[in-house]
């Protein structure tokens, strides 16, 4: 008896290199707010496999890609407002807002399942 191939995609690459590095970036992202150079690191990545993964795992890619855009923005907000005091807040708030989203894309990942919508502004 031969040992089954693995799952693969078309150009022969496995389903599960992908996924791998899908959970590699949400962990990534996770770790992100600490020094905000390896949620870059994440997206980079994702913009490079998101065109040859399989549907599902775009869907995480994209939605990987958004949460950098997003909290880049929401970072921004926070400095500009850092005077005022409320961008102390804002900065709290975009930290805890990428943090439960890396979470719940993982959860998501770990389960399966593809993200229902990767650009929602919520999670």
């Amino acid at each position: 008896m031969t040992p089954e191939a693995p799952s693969t995609r078309q150009g022969g690459d496995t389903t599960d290199g992908d996924r791998v590095l899908a959970v590699v970036n949400y962990i990534l992202f996770l770790v992100g707010p600490a020094n905000g150079v390896t949620m870059i690191i994440g997206a980079i990545l994702a913009y490079l496999r998101r065109p040859s993964a399989a549907p599902w795992l775009q869907s995480h890619f994209t939605y990987q890609i958004y949460t950098l855009w997003i909290g880049f923005a929401i970072f921004l907000v926070g400095i500009a407002t850092i005077w005022l005091l409320i961008g102390f807040l804002i900065l709290a708030l975009g930290t805890v807002w990428v943090v439960v989203r890396a979470a719940v894309g993982l959860v998501r990942l770990v389960d399966g399942r593809p993200h229902p919508d990767p650009r929602a502004l919520l999670f």
